[in-house]
C-alpha cells in the first residue's frame, strides 16, 4: 500500500515530534495509553486504515502538542 502525502506528513510529524521530546516509541505509547506495536504500525505507515481522531488527540496529547501541529508541513529537520 502506498501511503499517501498526508499520511506521509503524518507519519514525518508523529516521529519528529517524539524525538524532539526525547521520547521512544514505547515511552509515546505508554503515555498515549496506546501499544508499542501500534504506535510502530503507524510511524511505519502501516496502520491507517483504523485510525481515529482520538489517537491522533491522544499522541498529541502525549507529545504536549496541538493536534493541528500533526497535521502541518515541518520546515526544521532533526539531525
Amino acid at each position: 500500500m502506498e501511503v499517501s502525502n498526508d499520511y506521509t506528513t503524518l507519519i514525518k510529524n508523529i516521529k519528529y515530534y517524539r524525538t524532539k521530546a526525547n521520547l521512544t516509541q514505547e515511552q509515546l505509547a505508554e503515555k498515549a495509553d496506546l501499544s508499542t506495536s501500534y504506535i510502530k504500525q503507524i510511524e511505519s505507515g502501516k496502520e491507517f486504515k483504523n485510525i481515529t481522531f482520538i489517537t491522533f488527540s491522544k499522541i498529541a496529547k502525549a507529545l504536549d502538542i496541538n493536534v493541528n501541529q500533526l497535521f502541518e508541513e515541518i520546515e526544521e529537520v532533526l539531525n
